[in-house]
């Protein structure tokens, strides 16, 4: 047998070599003593055989940076002049297109079925069932019209059923947009690839590339799959993989085995030799061989991240499913004590029989579930949170998920990306060096001084400290500063672009930036510092043609003018006519330009890189005042003790140089020449300049002219806006992809860190770093404050978020503006996306968006989230008190075996109509004083406490005796004793009532119409004042009065004068509305008994207030407020 297996192996081998011919994949492979074939990477047959030969390709465990590129090659069965078109057809069958995949999303049936899976919107579901059947029992035995039966009796069950539908309407409507972050996440794929098939350059869609495939990629080019890069096609290939890392610095690549990583599954930001799919090439060109595609690439496990990601219930929506389910086991016990409480009464002769007896308590068992539900509630938290939404627009916070808006409420954490969050997110020149003079200790004087340059982003507005920008560059024209304008602006091929269409009124609505830059961001920041500098455009014109000098520019000035008049003026006084590109050994990068008249003619070489690699090429330097020096060993130090100094802070620091026209003579002998020769010889064909390894000794000789220090700024409003956060008890981690150094510097400018000269210890991690040490550990870590995480990969935010959530209970907030970011603003309790600099992934898998991309305005929707907490805490509290009164009532009227005070109808109206507008005008009340001194509530204290509980049902239980005392009242004025009125089921039987008046008339007709009235009309007044009152949950009317919340006045009046119409309706020519709601006009004696009863439940608020706060201070004295987290 093991001959045959052997024989077998074989001819499968060989059949693996004519595969090409046949179509058939060939990725076959003999390892650990099996033959195996792939199909979409999973094993579909193994023989035992005993010869190993080449690693398999697996899609998902394939670490292509640390792997050698001879070694790659094998395992991708691919080479240099990439695949066959048949080889190509044959794995994209096998491995499947390029692209990522998406779920199928629920159907409009599945969405509509999920928005019943609500306990609360069960049980009315269950109420109007069962409302519904009784109501049709009842109709069948009921001699009145049908007409009249089926609307008195079916308009509740439809009323019910209306508010279920218009419910299930918004929670579809909002469901819409579940699958958005996996489509914008399709959106950051190439579309188009240049790949080599049949050892020819062709233009495909992206999506039909392969593993093995050979692609092109050049400037602008947007990587379509995860590639190794194998050769350069430029001096240099750099790449932005700031939506994939969330670095804003571009990352320069190396090809084939340069860019090797001896350690394997290092960090996306760690691997030179890689491209990955959706960043950009913004220099040069070069060759790759895909080793990723679609799901597998780096894109593609952020995409299973977001799909995986989880976010967990809001706090409130925990709380409401709670109380569901509370409410659910209440009703059922006082539906059923009602019931069997009344079992008795059920043989009474007024009812045919014994089943018309049940079916009528059954009906008053229902209406008293109805009293129990407060159907208005979830309209009313949608409404609440919708108005929240609103004002959080106006301060600049989007919301795209209305529960979130509660959240932010109890937000303990906020994990925050640096990058675009707490930064501006673009390169900045901060800092210039210049050699002021001659080191002289006899004289003094500093030898290096360092300007700090005004200004953020990419706007040219700002000056440099202690310089006259325009003054020194026009009439110094050949000190170190114009020297350092002129670097800055001609070194470079970036610019900035001016928007004139942005106004200070639009920049808001369509987040417009009035400068943009085109080009590296380093670049960018350096022509922005020519800029500042001036000189080559010393006066502008605005846009009506007057003179205006750069130092009193304002923003009025159009941008396009203030964009870059200097650097276009240098461009075009000094044309280049020949670039010595940036390589990686030299670390810098010089152009040739020519000028031939005026003070500066002839050609000059302007270079910028690396310090301590030019530092070493230069041999003189240039002082402020323009005299050139040589460069002594003395001033090499004190540069190099400047530069430590820079780069701890850190600053990504240049060194800017110049090389003159005699100089390059020296070094390109006869070149100035052919300058000269108007025979039309082509300066760029030099063979000095044609050839990279001459380009070092080109730069030699350099004449030093100054230090740029370029940095991500901090927003300056953030480090306030996390003192503001510590003062709320809210920690904030920082969690970048940036490297230690970096994080670290920020983390002090914005008060994660204290100061430097604190003593405080440092406690900053990578990533892989953290996660190597014990749980128990990581723990601890996370619970203490000042917390920064590096190097951080997507994986790692989402795995921080998870353990913040799951191990110490936190509600996380996540902030973030890059692709890395969505897994985690998808995990979080609350996820915040930047507006501005915000990727559309970002923006899609988070709850908030902030329109100004500022990190303090995360403070003010956290004080609106803490205020619109308070007041859902407010108005839930009023309509389940209101509720506690209505249950009170039925319960208390049923074991007295009283006739029914309220029926159904009386408690949906009370509940829908009544209650809603008062409740609702209770989200607007004003945010309580010192509402952000506060530490963030527990995430799982409960809306009502035992104290609230306890004094809602006081209140209660004076409504509910409150409400059948006036029902009582009016029948003991009529001569009908309480025990009468105990056994009314048997009036005609054992008694008989006073006068001509009918049993049947007095308490199933007209005659209960107006007892049911007042009843109605006491319940509907209380409620009201119980709406006054709660204004403020604590104090007391006298000190926070109505008048503190006009919207409040209105809920109340409304209301009361829709109960007024429906109260005299008949009056006003509607009698059929008072019929269906069974209700008479009241008279001014009415209306004395209505507010004699319905007054004290003011006085018994204000009671309970007074004992509430009495009770809160000896809390207070016994138990220490709860200490926020100091950073």
């Amino acid at each position: 047998m093991r001959g045959i297996a052997a024989h077998l192996a074989i001819f499968l081998v060989v059949l693996s070599d004519i595969s090409t011919a046949l179509a058939l994949p060939r990725l076959v492979s003999i390892r650990g003593g099996g033959v195996r074939f792939r199909k979409n990477n999973q094993l579909s047959t193994q023989l035992q055989v005993a010869t190993p030969v080449v690693q398999e390709y697996n899609a998902t465990t394939l670490d292509a940076g640390s792997t050698p590129l001879a070694e790659l090659w094998k395992i991708l069965q691919s080479s240099t002049t990439g695949l066959t078109t048949a080889e190509a057809k044959a794995r994209l069958e096998q491995y499947g297109v390029n692209e990522l995949q998406q779920a199928a999303p629920l159907s409009i049936w599945e969405l509509i079925l999920e928005q019943f899976s609500d306990r609360l919107v069960q049980i009315l579901l269950g109420v109007a069932v069962l409302s519904a059947l009784f109501s049709w029992m009842e109709v069948r035995q009921s001699s009145i019209d049908i007409e009249e039966a089926v609307w008195k009796s079916f308009v509740e069950p439809a009323v019910i059923l209306a508010i279920l539908v218009l419910n299930a309407a918004v929670g579809v409507w909002q469901s819409q947009s579940a699958a958005d972050s996996l489509a914008a996440l399709q959106q950051l794929q190439a579309r188009l690839a240049t790949v080599l098939r049949d050892q020819t350059l062709t233009v495909i869609p992206a999506a039909e590339l392969v593993p093995g495939d050979v692609i092109q990629v050049r400037v602008g080019d947007k990587i379509p799959a995860d590639a190794r890069l194998i050769s350069l096609q430029s001096a240099v290939l750099a790449v932005d993989e700031g939506s994939l890392t969330g670095e804003s610095m571009t990352v320069n690549k190396y090809p084939a085995d340069q860019g090797l990583l001896t350690e394997a599954n290092r960090p996306v930001q760690d691997q030179k030799g890689m491209l990955y799919a959706g960043t950009v090439v913004t220099r040069g060109s070069g060759q790759a061989v895909v080793v990723q595609t679609g799901v597998y690439t780096q894109f593609g496990k952020i995409q299973q991240g977001v799909t995986e990601a989880v976010a967990p219930k809001t706090p409130l929506a925990i709380k409401l499913d709670d109380f569901g389910q509370t409410l659910t086991v209440v009703i059922a016990i006082i539906c059923l004590a009602v019931w069997v409480v009344s079992i008795p009464k059920m043989n009474d002769p007024t009812f045919s029989s014994t089943w018309e007896g049940a079916l009528y308590y059954a009906k008053v068992s229902v209406a008293l579930g109805v009293a129990a539900i407060p159907e208005g509630l979830p309209a009313v938290i949608t409404l609440c949170l919708s108005l929240g939404t609103r004002r959080m627009a106006k301060r600049n916070v989007i919301v795209r998920k209305l529960p979130a808006v509660e959240t932010l409420g109890c937000t303990s954490v906020i994990c925050t990306d640096k990058t675009g969050t707490l930064t501006t997110n673009e390169m900045t020149a901060v800092s210039l060096v210049l050699m002021e003079q001659l080191p002289d200790k006899k004289k003094g004087g500093d030898f290096l001084v360092e300007h700090m340059i005004q200004g953020v982003s990419y706007s040219p507005i700002g000056m440099v400290d202690g310089i006259e920008c325009d003054r020194e560059v026009m009439n110094k024209p050949q000190g170190a500063v114009a020297d350092v304008a002129a670097v800055c602006a001609l070194c470079n091929d970036a610019k900035i672009i001016g928007n004139d269409a942005v106004v200070e009124e639009k920049k808001d609505k369509d987040n417009v930036k009035p400068f943009e830059r085109v080009g590296e961001p380093t670049e960018a920041a350096l022509c922005v510092l020519a800029e500042k500098l001036g000189g080559m455009s010393h006066y502008l014109e605005d846009g009506d043609g007057r003179k205006v000098d750069r130092k009193g520019l304002h923003i009025d000035v159009a941008p396009s003018i203030l964009a870059s008049a200097n650097v276009d003026a240098w461009r075009s006084s000094y044309p280049r006519v020949a670039t010595l590109e940036f390589s990686r050994d030299r670390k810098s990068m010089s152009v040739l330009c020519n000028y031939r008249s005026g003070l500066l003619s002839g050609n000059r070489l302007y270079v910028k890189g690396a310090p301590n690699l030019l530092l070493e090429r230069c041999t003189n330097v240039k002082l402020r005042d323009g005299t050139v020096v040589k460069l002594t060993g003395e001033m090499r130090r004190a540069i190099e003790i400047k530069l430590s100094d820079m780069a701890a802070r850190p600053l990504r620091c240049l060194a800017l140089a110049v090389k003159d026209t005699n100089q390059l003579e020296n070094s390109l002998k006869n070149f100035q020449s052919d300058l000269n020769d108007d025979s039309g010889a082509d300066i760029t064909k030099h063979p000095l300049l044609s050839k990279p390894e001459t380009y070092k000794h080109i730069e030699s000789g350099l004449t030093l002219v100054g230090f740029v220090g370029i940095k991500d700024p901090a927003r300056p409003e953030v480090a306030e806006s996390i003192r503001q956060c510590t003062a709320a008890g809210i920690r904030v981690l920082m969690i970048t992809g940036d490297a230690r150094d970096t994080a670290v510097a920020i983390a002090r400018d914005v008060n994660i860190f204290p100061s430097e000269d604190d003593g405080s210890p440092i406690k900053a991690f990578e990533g892989r770093e953290f996660f190597l040490k014990p749980k128990n550990e990581q723990l601890k870590i996370l619970s203490e404050d000042n917390i920064v995480f590096c190097r951080a990969e997507p994986a790692d935010k989402q795995k921080l978020v998870q353990m913040l959530q799951s191990s110490l209970s936190e509600i996380t907030a996540m902030t973030g503006d890059g692709v890395n970011d969505a897994p985690a603003l998808q995990q979080a309790s609350i996820g915040l996306a930047m507006g501005i600099t915000g990727t559309e992934v970002a923006k899609e898998a988070a709850d908030m968006i902030l329109a100004d991309d500022n990190f303090s305005t995360i403070v003010t929707a956290i004080e609106e989230g803490r205020r619109i907490y308070a007041n859902m805490q407010s108005f839930i509290c009023f309509l389940i008190s209101c509720n506690i009164g209505e249950i009170c009532a039925i319960f208390f009227a049923t074991l007295a075996g009283f006739p029914e005070p309220l029926t159904a109808m009386h408690l949906l109206w009370v509940n829908l109509v009544t209650d809603g507008p008062p409740a609702t005008a209770l989200g607007f009340n004003p945010p309580a004083p010192g509402l952000m001194d506060a530490a963030p509530r527990p995430s799982d204290e409960p809306i009502m406490t035992k104290w609230l509980f306890l004094r809602y049902c006081i209140t209660g239980m004076y409504v509910g005796l409150a409400t059948i005392a006036v029902f009582a009242q009016h029948y003991l004025a009529q001569g009908i004793s309480l025990s009468e009125l105990s056994s009314w089921s048997q009036c005609g039987q054992f008694w008989s009532p006073q006068g001509a008046t009918t049993c049947t008339e007095l308490f199933q007709g007209s005659g209960r119409m107006l007892p049911q009235t007042l009843s109605l009309t006491t319940l509907v007044t209380m409620e009201m004042f119980k709406a006054l009152s709660a204004v403020s949950v604590d104090q007391s009317l006298f000190r926070v009065g109505p008048q503190s919340n006009p919207w409040l006045l209105a809920g109340v009046a409304v209301p009361s004068l829709l109960h007024l119409f429906v109260v005299y309706s008949s009056s006003l020519g509607f009698p059929k509305i008072g019929e269906s709601f069974g209700l008479v006009p009241l008279s001014l004696d009415n209306w004395v008994t209505v507010l004699s009863w319905a007054a004290p439940i003011l006085i018994l608020e204000e009671v309970l207030k007074a004992v509430g706060r009495w009770k809160y201070s000896e809390d207070s004295k016994q138990q220490s407020k709860r200490k926020p987290l100091i950073l």
